[in-house]
This record gives C-alpha cells, sequence and structure tokens, in this order.
C-alpha cells in the first residue's frame, strides 16, 4: 500500500527554533472512485478535512501552507480547491517509485494552529496501457485499479455504474446497490496505510467483437476497445493453432456452439494466465500476446472436466499440447523443469485441487507454480514414451469412452470421465507405457492410492495369463469390467473361474481334433460374452465335452471288429453316414441331435450280434428247405432206382446249424 506523503509545518516565530512532529496535521477523507464507462475513466474526488493540531501557546508556533499526497503517475485533469476557489498545485517525481508522484497542495493562506480547512482534490485514473507493468487497467470495457485513501481518518467509496460485475481483493468492505450502480464502502479505515483494496469490474457489452468462423468452430473475438494487437493476434492462434491442436490430439474441435474469447486483467490478479470455462463456454485471456498461453486455454476446449477428473490431467495435456503446438507452427514450445522434492508448494498432484480464486500471496503462487510444472512433467513423460500415434489411440478412448481392457470386438463403453486409475490403464493396456506406474507412485498418488496400485498390479498379472491361455479366447466381459473398475477381489475370483473354463476348453480342443472336427463358434462367443460370472461358459463347455465323450464312443464302436454276425447284423446300415450327421450336429452346435446320432450307432453295432445271428438263422433255414427241398426230389427220383439207399447232409450247412444251436 502506498503510504501517505505527510504534510511539513513551517516555524511561524521568527528567531525562534525551527521544530517538526511528525502527524500534527489531522486529515480526515472521504475518497470516491466512480468508474465512467462512456470516457473510459475513473473520476477521484478527495474531500479532505485538514486540521493543525499544533498549540497556539509557547515562543513557537507552527502553520502549515502546503500538503502532499500520493497520485498514480497517468493522472490527468487534476485540480484542488478550497470553498470553490482553485489552489496551486505542482508535481514532482519520488525517489524509487515509479508507480505515483508526489502532488503538492498549496492552501490559500497559512494553516494556523487549531484551525481546519477543507479541501477537495480531483483527478482521473487512465490506467495503464495494456502490457505495461502497472496494475491498473481502465477503458470502457474494464477497470481494474487501487482504491486507497487520504490522511489518519480514512473513508473510501468505489460506485460501478449498471451493466458491470466487478469484485474486490483485499480488506473486507461493504457493498450495497444505489439505483441500479454498485458501491463498495470502507469506513473508519484504521490503518490506512496498510489498508488493501482493489476493484476489478468488466463490462462485456463495450468490448470490441470479433467474428472468427473456422473449419473447426465458431468463435467470438471480445477484445479491449483499442488493443487491436490482442484481437488480431488472438484471431491468429484461433486459425492457425486449433488446426494443429486438432491433428496432433486427434479428435475434432469438440464444441459445436460459438466460444467467446475475451481479453481480461482479471485472471491475472488471481494468478493465471488466462482460464476456460467449459460451462459457459467462455475463455479469459490476459493481455500479454503469448501463444503457450494462447494455445494451452484453447487446448482446455478438450482437456477439461469433460473427459479428466483430476485437475493435474488437464493441465498436464493442456500443457504438453500447447507445447506441441508451438513447434508444429515453428517456435520453441515450453518444455517442463525436472521436479525437485524440495520445491516449494510441493504437493502430490492428486491432492492438487481446482484454483481457489483467492487474491495471489506466496503460498498459493508456490503451490500452483509447482502443480502446474509436476503436472506437465508426468505427462510430458508419459507421452514422450507413448509418442504420437499412441497417444491418440489413448485419447481417442477417453474421448469416445472406451474401456482400457479390450475383448475381440469394438471396446464396449466405460465410464464418462476418465480418473487417474482409468488414464493409468488406458496408457498401459492400450499405449503401451511402462513407466507410467512409477511416476504416478512418485508424484501423483497417496499412500492409500499407492496400495491399490500394489492389488492392481498383482491382478493384472492374472489378467494377462488368462489373456495369453484364452488365446483367441479374449477375456470375458465380466472380468474385463472388473478390472476396469479396479474391483481386483473380484476380478481374481472370476479369473479363477475363466481359467476353470478354459482348461475345459482346451480339453475340448483335443478331442474336437481327435473327431477331426470342430466344436461350434458360439461356444466362444458364450465365454467372451459372460457378463456376470462364467457359469453359463462353464457349463457349455462341459456339455459340448460329453456330446464329443459321445461322438467318440461311436467312433471307437463303429472302428471296432464286429465279426461275422455282427457284420451280418449290419448289412444295410450306413454306419459312416450317420457319423458323419453327428458330427455336423456337433459342429452346428445341436448338442441333442449329435448325441442321437452317436448313440444310433452304439445301439446298432451292439444290436449287430444278435441281429446278424437272427438273419444268419433265418437265411440257413431258408437254405436248408432248399437244399432239403432238392434233395426230397432227387431222392424221390432215386428211389425209384436204388430202393433203400441213406441220404447225407452237406457238411457246411451243418456246421451253420450247429453254430446257431
Amino acid at each position: 500500500m502506498v503510504a501517505l506523503l505527510l504534510a511539513v509545518p513551517i516555524v511561524l516565530a521568527s528567531g525562534a527554533e525551527a521544530a517538526y512532529a511528525d502527524g500534527e496535521l489531522l486529515i480526515t477523507s472521504t475518497t470516491t472512485y466512480t468508474v465512467d464507462a462512456e470516457a473510459g475513466v475513473v473520476h477521484v474526488v478527495a474531500d479532505m478535512s485538514l486540521k493543525n493540531l499544533f498549540p497556539c501557546s509557547g515562543p513557537v508556533r507552527y502553520y502549515f501552507d502546503a500538503f502532499f499526497l500520493p497520485i498514480p503517475i497517468g493522472a490527468s485533469s487534476l485540480s484542488a480547491s478550497t470553498g470553490g476557489s482553485a489552489l496551486d498545485i505542482v508535481t514532482a517525481p519520488i525517489a524509487d517509485n515509479k508507480d505515483y508522484l508526489q502532488l503538492e497542495v498549496s492552501f490559500l493562506s497559512n494553516l494556523n494552529c487549531r484551525n481546519t480547512t477543507q479541501v477537495i482534490v480531483t483527478y482521473d485514473l487512465l490506467g495503464d496501457a495494456p502490457r505495461s507493468d502497472g496494475p491498473s487497467r481502465i477503458n470502457p470495457a474494464y477497470a481494474a485499479f487501487l482504491a486507497f485513501g487520504f490522511g489518519d481518518d480514512v473513508d473510501i467509496r468505489v460506485v460501478i455504474p449498471a451493466g458491470y460485475t466487478s469484485e474486490t481483493f483485499g480488506d473486507e468492505v461493504v457493498k450495497t446497490h444505489e439505483g441500479g450502480t454498485t458501491v463498495y464502502t470502507a469506513e473508519n479505515i484504521a490503518d490506512p496505510a496498510e489498508f488493501e483494496f482493489f476493484v476489478s469490474a468488466s463490462n462485456n457489452d463495450a468490448l470490441v467483437q470479433t467474428e472468427v468462423e473456422t473449419e473447426a468452430g465458431e468463435f467470438r473475438v471480445q477484445a479491449w476497445p483499442g488493443d487491436t494487437a490482442w484481437q488480431e493476434f488472438i484471431i491468429k492462434q484461433i486459425e492457425e493453432g486449433v488446426p494443429v491442436l486438432e491433428e496432433l490430439i486427434g479428435q475434432p474441435w469438440p464444441i459445436d456452439e460459438p466460444v467467446d474469447v475475451r481479453e481480461s486483467h482479471t485472471p491475472s490478479l488471481y494468478g493465471y494466465a488466462g482460464w476456460f470455462s467449459i460451462t459457459s463456454l467462455e475463455l479469459e485471456i490476459g493481455e500479454d500476446l503469448d501463444s503457450d498461453t494462447a494455445l494451452h486455454e484453447l487446448s482446455h476446449a478438450w482437456f477439461s472436466g469433460r473427459w479428466f477428473t483430476e485437475r493435474w490431467l488437464s493441465e498436464g495435456f493442456a500443457q504438453v499440447f500447447a507445447s506441441k503446438a508451438i513447434e508444429e507452427l515453428g517456435s520453441n514450445g515450453l518444455q517442463p523443469k525436472a521436479v525437485n522434492p524440495t520445491d516449494p508448494g510441493k504437493v502430490l498432484l492428486n491432492q492438487w485441487g481446482d484454483p481457489t480464486f483467492a487474491p495471489v500471496s506466496q503460498d498459493i503462487d508456490d503451490l500452483e507454480t509447482f502443480g502446474y510444472n509436476a503436472a506437465f512433467f508426468v505427462v510430458d513423460q508419459i507421452a514422450e514414451e507413448l509418442g504420437d500415434e499412441r497417444l491418440r489411440e489413448v485419447l481417442d478412448a477417453v474421448a469416445n469412452d472406451k474401456t482400457a481392457y479390450r475383448g475381440d470386438a469394438d471396446p464396449e463403453k466405460s465410464v464418462d470421465v476418465t480418473d487417474w486409475r482409468r488414464f493409468l490403464d488406458l496408457v498401459e493396456e492400450v499405449g503401451g507405457a511402462t513407466k507410467a506406474a512409477d511416476l504416478l507412485e512418485e508424484y501423483v498418488v497417496t499412500a492409500s492410492e499407492a496400495a491399490s496400485m500394489i492389488d492392481r498390479e498383482t491382478a493384472r498379472d492374472e489378467y494377462h495369463e488368462l489373456v495369453a491361455e484364452g488365446g483367441d479366447w479374449a477375456a470375458p466381459v465380466v472380468v474385463r469390467d472388473r478390472m476396469a473398475v479396479w474391483n481386483f477381489t473380484e476380478a481374481q475370483t472370476l479369473i479363477t473361474a475363466a481359467q476353470n473354463a478354459l482348461t475345459l476348453r482346451d480339453e475340448l480342443d483335443a478331442m474336437a481334433k481327435e473327431l477331426n472336427t470342430p466344436y461350434p463358434v458360439d461356444l466362444e462367443l458364450v465365454y467372451e460374452s459372460s457378463n456376470e460370472d462364467l457359469d453359463e461358459a462353464t457349463a457349455a463347455v462341459q456339455q459340448q465335452i460329453e456330446t464329443a465323450d459321445a461322438l467318440l464312443a461311436a467312433v471307437d464302436a463303429e472302428g471296432d471288429d464286429d465279426g461275422l454276425f455282427g457284420s451280418i447284423g449290419l448289412i444295410g446300415s450306413d454306419l459312416g453316414s450317420t457319423l458323419d450327421d453327428a458330427k455336423a450336429a456337433f459342429a452346428a452346435g445341436d448338442q441333442d441331435l449329435a448325441r442321437q446320432h452317436a448313440q444310433d450307432i452304439i445301439d446298432q453295432i451292439a444290436d449287430a450280434q444278435s441281429t446278424g445271428k437272427a438273419r444268419a438263422l433265418v437265411t440257413v433255414a431258408a437254405l436248408l428247405v432248399i437244399a432239403l427241398g432238392g434233395f426230397f426230389l432227387i431222392r424221390r427220383r432215386r428211389l425209384r432206382k436204388q430202393q433203400g439207399s441213406v441220404v447225407t447232409p452237406d457238411p457246411a450247412i451243418a456246421e451253420v446249424v450247429d453254430s446257431l444251436a
């Protein structure tokens, strides 16, 4: 705070020793600051009562013929008056102070002991030029200035007209509304030299707006009146930078509605170069012509709460891609500094919360400086390991909510927003990163979160073993889902069940190979699509094994030596065709039909012996009938010639008859 320059008393009695007493001029004042939107200035009126406190007794009497006030450099329309009469004023520089001038105000007549006079000092604040070092900015669209009073007993009033949104920084003041205006008041300030009262007021209707239409989207660039340099600079960043960001990120500009890009001094009051409200689609950027800031804030169209839960992810990615875009456009992008564990403001990034939007303090500045650099460092290290193509694959999964743990089909939808856990899964499962977990353990996660990462490592080892064992059979949905939500206890139970199903699958593979027949492809789909447990998939594989068992039994039976009567019993049957039908039904997944065919084969073979014997008996009987008929015919003929001869049966027929007996 600027300290009041004290008035200097002058010795009245000649010949007496000069004397000086600090604080013997009592100044009581009310200073009013009124923002004038049309003129683009702030009118200042200091209404002061000045009293000479020196006693009128004694050999030496003191009077004042002038007093001094600090006036901001650049103030215009300076005047001082008392009772309607103008007072002489003179300005002079103050040693080692580049922000204020000394204003000397002369009284119309000497201010003698115990006397009081009224003085009104007026001037206009013009503010500092854009991109200058001074803190004040005053134009028809924006006013930011330090309000201070003069004297010992001080009141301050700040009047903001309708149409402005305003806020104050520093000590507490009273806010009221008077006929559409906003009035901030501080009364009876105990220590004026230490009192802090900074005002920021915006009138967006007075901004100079330029519509910018690009293939990516629409923008409304809103600049302070007269600051064409900023306006042209921002338009260039949008027209050239946004297409580069789209290509680097691998995702189109994600906002369909127009975005307001506004010049503002307010972010700097909180210690930031700019900010992007993704909900209101308002982007405020400081007046500095800084490509890194502009592209960083534009990157937040992607890297925001729409994509990421944690702030460090949004800020780290915004800075990484701002730097990449700057390099793509032909300049040198920023590089993160190595994170030093002794850096002031050190914090684990998962504990680096949202901005407090409090006035700048050393602690906040240290915290924010550390957080931004550490986030930049961690994300940059991961991005460098992945490379541009794999990084785009990861960001595609983030943008489109794709799961990190993937099967054979298109990745399922995951959660809407990516937190640090899902981010780690994505960069490792999709991107193939190997350093990310170590980086997060060192700079990001808390002790309890690090413990969950140990559980994750064990579960992931088991998961990858399952994937390897599965081969063409991708891990079931339910397993991948539990891994994605970090429910590792349940995931490991399901992995064991899935491995049991795969053991049965391997057994079935061997049986199918022996049958030289595939099993149904939907068996794999049942396994992969399991979304509650593995019971159905396990049962389906077991059922297929039982069917394969039946087929193998039929194959074995069909290949056995049927013997004489078995062969006779199978005459007219087509076991090969029935077996082919059984295998076809097996491959098609018609378990009942396959088993029916297999059983038919086994039943036919089992019945072949008895059927063969029956057939043989019928055949022999027929042969006997024929043979005996011929025998009797021949016999009758022979009897005529040879009466009394003996008949002897055919030996072959006799043998068959004996075997059937």
